[in-house]
């Protein structure tokens, strides 16, 4: 079944964008503590990221529709406009009024000594994103010069959503192994809608308003991060009236939050996707192909063999999608093919049986040259969710002729495993990033060869690469993208479980909430309280 992708209604009760003066509370859970929320400094967390967000913005920022493609997809943030001057060169200008919360103009400078930390290699910054970057110059003190090694539809969100400048005045004398240690990573003083004011370890971070702040005053007075680190347990916080907002709001608390008068559901496309991988490479070896699972036919069957819409549904509840190939909601500008949501298992026991799987002593299980058609499926023993799905692999598969041994395991272990390539099948999650270009990251053939990649299935194909690579520089980027997710799809390296909505709860006293696709706490400035409905924590 193809369902209609969520389009992107994410401004409620609308009415003048922001208040005059900032009013009200909001709090909200993280999963882990934001110690150090300063943008290729502190560690990579949601946490961080999650304050950072409010504190340093970028030089432009996805418009509406979530588009990455195109001169015209972004909105200015602290540059004011842009200006191409060849197919690849583009001129950035600063916004005047931009300031850092010390009063110091946002200069050309902090953009180019943030592209210089990001090239640093004791920061660990992963280089794919920005690999069609050449140069970041300034010209002046308020225009920077990006050139680009070739030309992209994706030139102005790889260097205005990517490049978040960082104050070179306050920071660009310490040593960079130092910075993530410093005072600064610890009250960081950015250039956003709210300002830093304290971290109790262990417990919450708060943030103020910035009054003046140069693209409009913030409608929210203070903003609060509490950690609080299981999905249970920030449900409860939600419904005990300690915080205001949670994203991710799982299909068993779904019937709780609807219940209550003082909450309401927003949906967004979700950047979330969970997927069974196929690894296809022999278990810790990455040098021989896998003995089962590097044969596409065998990949195809074993994804026949499930009923997509039933594994979705109850793992993420209505509105989940099952994409033929591994791209989540947020990418809905993209469109693409979803996947028939049914089983087909005479097709799935045709293709083994093509592929020389045969159940040649009866047993129920497929054999070849005498060793029986056996999988292992790994995930991490605290994904309730994960286990759900694990469940239904394994009773989906042992219908047509496949054993599978479920491996529960505790989640570091998990990840070891993953990361040497110790498994058959692996059942993951992953928040994708705004563009389809980032699947580079994880599957391509240049992250496959390299020790240590988040391509941890070893999928290798060169076509695929090259649709990737050439999306952007074709005159559709949207119809080159198609046929990048259609190539994956055809080759099976892994099956989309499911591609939920972003299920977002929030306190019915908030006016003009607006939630962004990937991004979505990014324009929690625009956010406001009704002045009727103000809670003790509002005053």
């Amino acid at each position: 079944m193809i369902r209609r992708p969520i389009l992107p209604a994410l401004l409620l009760l609308t009415g003048s964008l922001v208040a005059q003066t900032p009013r009200g509370t909001l709090v909200m859970a993280v999963r882990q503590e934001p110690v150090a929320p300063v943008p290729y400094i502190g560690p990579s967390t949601a946490g961080n990221a999650d304050v950072a967000d409010q504190l340093f913005l970028r030089l432009a920022t996805l418009g509406s529709g979530a588009r990455t493609t195109g001169d015209d997809a972004l909105v200015p943030e602290l540059a004011q406009r842009w200006i191409r001057r060849d197919a690849r060169t583009v001129d950035f200008l600063l916004d005047p009024r931009a300031r850092w919360h010390d009063g110091v103009p946002v200069s050309a400078a902090d953009v180019t000594f943030a592209w210089d930390l990001i090239r640093t290699p004791v920061l660990g910054v992963d280089q794919a994103p920005y690999e069609l970057i050449d140069s970041v110059l300034a010209l002046d003190a308020r225009t920077v010069r990006v050139r680009f090694r070739r030309p992209s539809a994706e030139q102005v969100y790889t260097a205005g959503f990517l490049l978040q400048p960082l104050p070179r005045h306050l920071i660009g004398t310490l040593p960079a192994d130092s910075l993530g240690s410093s005072a600064f990573a610890r009250g960081p003083v950015g250039n956003g809608p709210f300002r830093f004011v304290r971290r109790v370890p262990g417990s919450s971070v708060e943030l103020r308003a910035v009054p003046d702040f140069f693209l409009g005053t913030p409608g929210l007075r203070r903003l609060v991060f509490r950690l609080i680190g299981s999905t249970d347990a920030q449900v409860n916080a939600l419904l005990a009236g300690e915080t205001d907002v949670m994203a991710e709001v799982p299909v068993t608390a779904l019937d709780r939050v609807a219940a209550r008068r003082d909450l309401r559901m927003v949906l967004t496309p979700g950047s979330f996707i969970t997927y069974v991988l196929f690894n296809a490479k022999a278990p810790g070896n990455p040098d021989t192909e896998h003995p089962i699972l590097a044969e596409q036919r065998v990949r195809r069957a074993l994804a026949l063999a499930l009923d997509r819409s039933a594994i979705a549904e109850r793992a993420f509840g209505p509105g989940t999608q099952t994409p033929a190939a591994v791209r989540s909601q947020a990418w809905y500008w993209v469109g693409g093919g979803q996947a028939s949501g049914a089983a087909d298992t005479a097709t799935a026991r045709r293709l083994l049986a093509e592929a020389g799987w045969v159940d040649r002593d009866g047993d129920g299980i497929r054999d070849r040259d005498g060793s029986p058609l056996e999988l292992g499926i790994i995930y991490p023993v605290q994904s309730s969710v994960f286990a759900g799905i694990a469940v239904q692999l394994e009773q989906a598969w042992r219908r047509v002729g496949v054993r599978a041994r479920l491996e529960a395991i505790d989640g570091a272990v998990w990840i070891q495993r993953r990361r040497v390539g110790q498994f058959d099948v692996d059942i993951a999650g992953a928040y994708q990033d705004p563009s389809p270009s980032s699947l580079a990251q994880s599957w391509s053939c240049t992250s496959a060869a390299q020790p240590g990649s988040s391509n941890v299935g070893h999928w290798c194909d060169p076509e695929f690469d090259r649709l990737r690579t050439t999306a952007t520089t074709g005159p559709d980027p949207v119809a080159g993208f198609r046929a990048m997710f259609a190539r994956m799809a055809s080759w099976q390296p892994a099956v989309v479980a499911g591609a939920p909505p972003g299920r977002v709860a929030v306190h019915t006293r908030y006016e003009n909430v607006v939630l962004r696709p990937s991004k979505p706490w990014t324009a929690l400035w625009q956010w406001r309280v009704r002045p009727s409905a103000m809670l003790p924590r509002d005053r």
